[in-house]
C-alpha cells in the first residue's frame, strides 16, 4: 500500500465531522422525519382501510421525499468537504431535486445494464444444451461467464455510490456513470479498501445508535403497549421485532413494525418510530460525507475520457441514423424564364390643355344662362341670382 493509499484513507477519518454540518444534518434528518411519517402513516392507514393502494402511495411519497433530502445534503456535504462555503436551505433543496433525479436514472440505467449482462450469460448457456457438443461449449463458457457476471456485480455494488457522488460533484448525465465505471474498471481492489474501511469506521456509530435506540424503544414501547412493568412481557414487543436489524434497511422495516405492532401504543409507535428515523438520519450522514471523501481519493488520476467516447459515439449513432432517414426526392428548378428586351422608353408626352368637363345633356336641356352676365339660371327664374337682371 503506497503513501498516498495511506492518506487517503486516513482522510476516512474526517467522516465524523458530518455531525458538525448542522444544515445538513436539519435537511437530512427533516426528510427522514417527514418520510418516516409519510411511511407510517400510509401503513397505518392502510392497515385500517385494508387497502395496500394507499400504503404503497405513502411509502412511495415518503421514499421520494428521504431521496431528495439525502441528495440535498450531500451538496451540503460536498461543500464541507472542500472547505466551501455550506449553501442555504433553499438552493440545496433545489439542487436536491434535480440531483435526485439524476441519481434514480443513473440507478436504473446502470441495473439494466447488469440485467442484460446477465440476459446475454443466459443466451450463451444455452449453447451448453446442445446435444453432443454442449458440454465441451460449457467448459468453454461456464467459466468466464462466471469472471463476467462476477466483474459486472462488482461494478453494479462499487459503481453505483461513486455515481451518486460524481453527481454531486457536479458530473453530467452520462459523465457520471462513465466516471463511476471507470474508477472501479482502473482501480477496483482500491476502491474496495476505501469503501472497507469506510465501513469499519461508520459501523461503531451504527451500532451503538441502534443498540440504545433499541433499547430506549422496548422499555418505552413496553410502558405504552402495556401500562405497567408487570405486562413487558415479549407480547408487549411485538411492534419491536424488526428493530433488532442492523443490517441494511432493517431497522427502517422495525419502524414500520412500530406503526402496526404496536397498535395499543397508538400514536406512541409513531412517535418511537420517528425517532428511528431520525437515529438513521445520523448514521447516514456519516457514511455519505465518507462516500464523498472516498470518492475524492480514489478519483485522483483517473482520466475522464470515457465521458467524451460515450458523447462521440453517441454523436456518431446519431449521425447513421440521419443518413438512413428516407429524403425526399429533389425538385427540379423551373425553368429561367426567356429574356426579352425591355421596351423602349416612349418619349415623354407635351401636357396637353385641360379639356373643358362635358356637362350632360339633360342638365344643358333644364339649364339657360343670363343675357347680362352669362350665369347659369334655371328656366322658371324670374331674375338673375348673380347680377339681378330681369329675365322674364
Amino acid at each position: 500500500m503506497t503513501v498516498k493509499t495511506t492518506n487517503n484513507l486516513g482522510v476516512l477519518l474526517r467522516s465524523y465531522e458530518a455531525l458538525h454540518n448542522w444544515r445538513a444534518l436539519a435537511m437530512l434528518a427533516g426528510s427522514f422525519v417527514l418520510g418516516g411519517l409519510a411511511i407510517s402513516g400510509g401503513a397505518a392507514a392502510g392497515m385500517s382501510s385494508g387497502s395496500a393502494a394507499v400504503s404503497m402511495l405513502m411509502g412511495l411519497l415518503g421514499a421520494i421525499i428521504i431521496i431528495v433530502g439525502m441528495n440535498a445534503s450531500g451538496l451540503m456535504l460536498v461543500d464541507q468537504a472542500y472547505d466551501q462555503p455550506i449553501r442555504g436551505f433553499a438552493p440545496a433543496f433545489l439542487g436536491g431535486v434535480q440531483a435526485a433525479l439524476y441519481v434514480i436514472g443513473l440507478l436504473i440505467l446502470l441495473g439494466l445494464g447488469f440485467g442484460v449482462i446477465l440476459l446475454a450469460a443466459y443466451l450463451l448457456s444455452l449453447f451448453g444444451r446442445i446435444p453432443g457438443i454442449g458440454g465441451f461449449l460449457g467448459f468453454l463458457l461456464g467459466g468466464p461467464l462466471v469472471v463476467v457476471v462476477a466483474l459486472a456485480y462488482a461494478v453494479l455494488l462499487l459503481a453505483g455510490p461513486l455515481m451518486i457522488a460524481a453527481v454531486w460533484h457536479g458530473e453530467g448525465f452520462i459523465a457520471s456513470l462513465s466516471r463511476a465505471v471507470g474508477i472501479v474498471t482502473q482501480r477496483p481492489l482500491e476502491v474496495f479498501m476505501h469503501f472497507l474501511v469506510l465501513g469499519l469506521l461508520v459501523f461503531p456509530a451504527v451500532a451503538f445508535i441502534f443498540a440504545v435506540v433499541f433499547v430506549g424503544s422496548m422499555f418505552v414501547g413496553g410502558f405504552f403497549a402495556a401500562g405497567s412493568f408487570g405486562g413487558m412481557g415479549m407480547g408487549g414487543f411485538g411492534g419491536m421485532g424488526g428493530m433488532g436489524g442492523f443490517g441494511g434497511f432493517g431497522g427502517m422495516r422495525g419502524m414500520e413494525g412500530v406503526a402496526l405492532g404496536g397498535a395499543g401504543m397508538g400514536g406512541a409507535g409513531l412517535s418511537i418510530g420517528l425517532v428511528w428515523f431520525l437515529a438513521w438520519s445520523v448514521v447516514s450522514l456519516i457514511y455519505v460525507l465518507g462516500m464523498i471523501f472516498v470518492y475524492r481519493a480514489v478519483s485522483e488520476g483517473v482520466e475522464s475520457a470515457g465521458s467524451e467516447q460515450i458523447g462521440q459515439k453517441l454523436a456518431q449513432f446519431k449521425q447513421k441514423l440521419d443518413d438512413y432517414k428516407p429524403r425526399p426526392a429533389p425538385v427540379a428548378p423551373p425553368p429561367p424564364a426567356p429574356s426579352v428586351p425591355p421596351p423602349p422608353a416612349a418619349p415623354p408626352a407635351e401636357p396637353s390643355a385641360p379639356s373643358p368637363e362635358p356637362t350632360s345633356t339633360a342638365q344643358s336641356a333644364d339649364t339657360t344662362h343670363c343675357p347680362a352676365c352669362g350665369a347659369a339660371v334655371q328656366p322658371d327664374d324670374v331674375f338673375c341670382g348673380s347680377c339681378g337682371h330681369r329675365l322674364k
